[in-house]
């Protein structure tokens, strides 16, 4: 390999080293012609920091001291690299990487690419393209060639604008054109002739270097847009989109005189990048691809449109294939979380005691019932009036069994109903004699139901008073409680923070790859488990109803996560979602442009005056307006339906329990009572009357 590089700085020095770089020889037409033309360029150019030259062997001879010279204003520094003509410029060697390097660095004005060689010279420019090694926006000076305007070389020339092409004509004249722009970014290449020099005219800079960006004479510039509030929105009723991207683009297609067209990429394509030559260094360098999910990156990349919105944010990873504007906005990234409460709503009439103290009371009320019922029996015993409804399910039946034969006699059927008690005979029976009646008695006495008279006897008066005072001060702690917790809000269980998602076991989700990988690539250990867990969501359908039964938590940006909460308020869902407080990133909001848009630096401009003059603020504030943060927790308690529901739920719950025993009542009497034989069905109280006399038959 033969490479001269040379770089020589802007003293008088460098002129006089200039001359060395090439001897004095005699040039021929075509040399001299064009030597001419150069050096009226590089005065018209009037450049002030510096220049550089890119040339072969074959014009390396034109750039000797009286071309340098010809800068004539002052002494500026420049670039001289000559290249060998049987390289491959599309991956050059170290050494003019670096020159190129210095010479971005250096931020040159004007560049000489005097390369005869068609094919060398478009290998040139696409290195230069892929690896931005040169600021493509200055002013290039290329030897014209028929190879530099093949079909694939489009998205190449609508990115060196500035660019002058010099054609040799038979006559030793020289066609200056140019690429005719804004018309070539609407796929058309076509070259616009500047001018026809020969040997004696005058070069006008005002002409040459023009500046195109700054007037699109209405062009229609395709923009792809991807739905994401508050950056782009459909409005039905206006049938068109806004949102703060829409505004943006419309107040630079205004300032450029430019004509948007929005139009939203078909997502059911398969994606196809075909973007070998970006990633051919990277590949070399060993370096790894990450895979990028955004369908707007890939319409940018592969110049199907001029731009692309809707929420993108600055990834690295867009680096290699599109251009990003400045910062237009910081929006707060986190999560949408499932919401929980404490309140319970049918639940809220069993909170004021816990499951300890619920067991305590179920427990004495069958301990006091019982407690009445042995001292009713004890009573009994030393009062010799013992009746033998006591224990009678613990005691063994002694009487013989009645002959079946009798219950069909019609004379003992007739005894039976001409039965009536001696007054006097009959034993009196106390309220607490039943152990049924205790169970009920004690439960009423605990509901504050009042008794249907006191006991006849002292004992269970004495009790029964101690038991009252028993039930006054549990209903009174149960009314204190339950009036606490209806005066007090409800508390909310939320997650607040990287390490309550991590904990609370709710896979993270996310929209993008690039979001996944953002976490990955984290320093911080909490955020890289979260990552490892984050799982890639395409569809979107059924996420907030996912989000409610804390099947996922979503990332994304909290003006959008505001919009999910109330776009499913209408369902009931959107209460139960709540915005993680803390914000894991604030993260830049930029628009997409094709790969070294000639457009760049005009559409940064425009935004740094938008952002300076407070549009694009204001144009949030409306996009928000009708999407409210998460609203506070109340201070005071509301009583509402849903609190109020327990006590339906309380009634219902006795109406079932009241059903119940009523069937059961029902199914007794009839696989019981009606199938003894002294029972009939014209004649009720004849069974009752034979179970007064004859209790254990």
């Amino acid at each position: 390999m033969r490479c001269l590089l040379i770089v020589l700085a802007g003293t008088c020095v460098s002129l006089t080293l200039a001359s060395h770089l090439s001897p004095t020889l005699p040039l021929d037409g075509y040399e001299m012609h064009l030597k001419q033309l150069l050096q009226k360029i590089l005065w018209a150019a009037n450049v002030k920091r510096c220049f550089g030259v890119i040339t072969d062997d074959l014009h390396y001879s034109i750039y000797d001291r009286i071309f340098f010279q010809s800068v004539g204003r002052q002494v500026v520094p420049f670039f001289v690299m000559r290249l060998n003509a049987s390289e491959d410029l599309l991956k050059p060697p170290k050494q003019v990487e670096l020159v190129l390097k210095a010479m971005k660095s250096s931020d040159c004005e004007l560049y000489f690419i005097t390369i005869l060689n068609g094919w060398q010279a478009q290998r040139f420019l696409r290195y230069i393209y892929n690896t931005r090694s040169l600021n493509m926006q200055k002013k290039f000076i290329v030897l014209h060639d028929s190879r530099l305007f093949e079909r694939d070389m489009i998205h190449i020339w609508s990115v060196f604008v500035g660019t002058i092409f010099l054609k040799y004509q038979m006559d030793n004249r020289f066609t200056i054109s140019t690429i005719a722009f804004p018309g070539i970014l609407s796929g058309v290449l076509v070259t616009k002739n500047l001018a026809n020099w020969e040997l004696g005219k005058r070069i006008n800079g005002r002409v040459l270097f023009e500046e195109k960006t700054k007037d699109l004479q209405g062009a229609p510039i395709p923009v792809a847009i991807s739905e994401h509030v508050p950056m782009v929105q459909w409005i039905n009723t206006s049938s068109s989109y806004h949102g703060v991207e829409i505004e943006i683009i419309d107040s630079i297609g205004k300032s450029l005189n430019f004509q948007p067209i929005y139009y939203k990429p078909n997502k059911t394509e398969e994606t196809n990048w075909d973007l070998e030559d970006i990633n051919e260094n990277d590949t070399q360098n060993g370096e790894n691809e990450t895979q990028i999910d955004s369908k707007l990156i890939e319409e940018v990349a592969l110049h199907n449109a001029r731009f692309a919105i809707g929420d993108l944010h600055f990834f690295q990873a867009y680096l290699p294939f599109v251009e990003l504007s400045l910062p237009h906005n910081f929006e707060c990234l986190t999560f949408l979380t499932p919401e929980s409460s404490t309140d319970n709503s049918w639940q809220t009439f069993i909170l004021p005691f816990s499951g300890a103290m619920w067991t305590g009371v179920l427990l004495s009320l069958f301990i006091v019932g019982t407690v009445f019922y042995a001292i009713s029996y004890l009573n009994a015993i030393l009062t010799k009036s013992g009746s033998t409804g006591f224990f009678r399910w613990f005691r063994r039946n002694r009487e013989i069994p009645m002959d079946p034969n009798i219950f069909r006699r019609v004379s003992f059927r007739i005894a039976i109903s001409r039965y009536r008690p001696v007054k006097g005979s009959h034993s009196f029976r106390d309220i607490f004699d039943d152990y049924s009646n205790c169970i009920l008695l004690t439960y009423s006495m605990l509901l504050y139901v009042a008794l249907p008279r006191m006991p006849r006897n002292w004992p269970l008066r004495v009790l029964t008073g101690w038991y009252w005072i028993y039930c006054i001060l549990l209903v009174a702690t149960y009314r204190a409680s339950f009036t606490a917790i209806l005066a007090n809000p409800a508390a909310r269980v939320t997650i607040d923070s990287l390490e309550d998602l991590l904990y609370s076991h709710i896979p993270p989700s996310a929209g993008a790859s690039e979001n996944k990988q953002f976490f990955l690539d984290a320093s911080d250990e909490v955020a890289q488990k979260v990552g490892e867990k984050m799982e890639v969501i395409t569809q979107n359908d059924d996420l907030t109803s996912r989000i409610a039964k804390g099947q996922c938590a979503y990332y994304d940006n909290e003006f959008y996560l505001r919009y999910l909460r109330v776009a499913d308020e209408s369902g009931g869902v959107g209460s139960a979602l709540h915005i993680m407080r803390d914000c894991v990133v604030f993260m830049p909001v930029v628009l997409a442009m094709e790969k070294n848009s000639a457009l760049k630096q005009r559409v940064d401009n425009s935004i740094q005056h938008l952002a300076e003059g407070g549009l694009i603020a204001k144009w949030l504030r409306d996009a928000i307006q009708r999407l409210p943060a998460e609203a506070p927790a109340q201070q005071e308690a509301l009583m509402n339906l849903q609190k109020f529901w327990s006590s339906f739920v309380a009634l219902a719950v006795g109406y079932v329990i009241s059903i119940l025993a009523l069937l059961a009542e029902r199914w007794h009497f009839q696989h019981f009572i009606m199938q003894h034989p002294m029972y009939e069905v014209y004649n009720p109280g004849l069974y009752y009357k034979f179970k007064r006399l004859y209790p254990e038959q």
